[in-house]
């Protein structure tokens, strides 16, 4: 006999020796949350809108404090009252294999779906999600969609809740250029210079981008919010935006080596001519051009580059002391204005000149022409 047998047949004597129940010691009370209650958690999550998943349900009596039963048991219940019919043909969920960034801005997901509202039937929403907590980042409506369009929603993003470090998108030509062109489009060449490395899903695999596809919930029984709260967040690649900065460099600096049309001050068939002295500027005549608000970063020249304004590529100087902040152009009868994103500050505001590439600075009457550090 061993000393467990022994000591057991000292408290217990001869019956201490007969096998042991292996049933656990304590059982979760199913009647905790009675099961009309259980079906009245389904049908109020459903007439709102909500998801009304077992998950959904279990996580109201957990929030109140009682402990609910386990979801096996709440879909018998439901099951049973008629909300919910069983599918027993139905891929079990053990059998997919899931991923979930670790940090918050490890990787966004974005995707853009036709929704139809008041004003706008074919209305185009474009919305970003983190992959880690689920949770909605930014969504904008559109009439129609462009990458510029995408580009400025990822830059809202970024501005209301900083850069992550990669971000994951289908192949469509809004997204990236990568099917029809191996030149990067504008919005990779903005993701490579700010340090997001870009993922694309599989052609025809929907399920690569299923959280976005779907918008599914958080794990855990946490909100997204509260999951892209609770840990510290993934940040950009520098080198990758080094590397790419210095590519840019090097290309421009070849153009103008070479004296590409379009680069070299004073070339034949270009709108940029060699610099105006100051107190020979007059000012230009004002072109009827509206053009929408963009967001773009201010380079470290304190330079602003949008194209397709009045049908040239056109060059705004916001100042050196503004470089690296984001800022909103916008045409409004021959007017640009430029606003930082983030204060409203207004960093230029001046007539458009259509005859030329670059635009002269021409601050708001000096009112926010003040250094940065002061």
């Amino acid at each position: 006999m061993s000393v467990q047998d022994q000591t057991t047949w000292d408290a217990d004597g001869d019956s201490g020796l007969l096998p042991r129940s292996r049933a656990t010691h304590t059982i979760a009370r199913a009647d905790a949350v009675p099961a009309s209650r259980i079906v009245e958690l389904r049908k109020q999550p459903e007439k709102d809108g909500p998801d009304a998943g077992t998950e959904s349900i279990a996580a109201r009596p957990e929030r109140e404090g009682v402990g609910p039963p386990a979801n096996s048991a709440i879909h018998r219940i439901l099951v049973s009252a008629g909300p919910v019919r069983p599918e027993p043909g139905k891929r079990p969920k053990a059998s997919y294999t899931r991923f979930e960034a670790s940090p918050p801005d490890e990787l966004w997901q974005s995707d853009f779906t036709h929704w139809p509202i008041a004003t706008v039937p074919g209305a185009v929403v474009v919305s970003r999600l983190d992959d880690h907590s689920r949770n909605p980042l930014h969504a904008r409506a559109f009439a129609t969609v462009t990458m510029d369009d995408v580009q400025a929603t990822f830059l809202q993003a970024c501005a209301e809740h900083g850069i992550p470090a990669r971000t994951l998108t289908d192949n469509g030509t809004v997204y990236t250029t990568r099917p029809i062109s191996a030149t990067p489009g504008r919005s990779e060449r903005t993701l490579a210079l700010m340090g997001v490395r870009q993922s694309n899903g599989r052609p025809c695999h929907p399920q690569t981008q299923g959280k976005i596809e779907r918008y599914h919930r958080a794990l855990g029984r946490r909100t997204p919010g509260e999951a892209y709260r609770a840990k510290g967040k993934a940040l950009p690649d520098p080198e990758l935006a080094a590397r790419t900065q210095a590519k840019l460099d090097e290309q421009r600096h070849r153009e103008t080596t070479a004296g590409s049309p379009g680069t070299t001050a004073g070339s034949p068939g270009t709108t940029r001519r060699k610099p105006i002295p100051k107190d020979e500027r007059a000012e230009p005549a004002r072109a009827d051009v509206t053009i929408g608000p963009r967001i773009h970063r201010v380079d470290r020249r304190g330079c602003v580059t949008q194209n397709n304004i009045a049908g040239k590529r056109r060059i705004f100087n916001l100042g050196k002391h503004n470089a690296g902040r984001m800022a909103e152009l916008l045409i409004d009868h021959g007017r640009a204005v430029a606003a930082d994103l983030e204060t409203g500050e207004i960093l230029a505001d001046q007539t458009l000149d259509a005859t030329r590439e670059y635009q002269y600075r021409k601050p708001a009457n000096d009112v926010n022409d003040a250094p940065r550090q002061m």
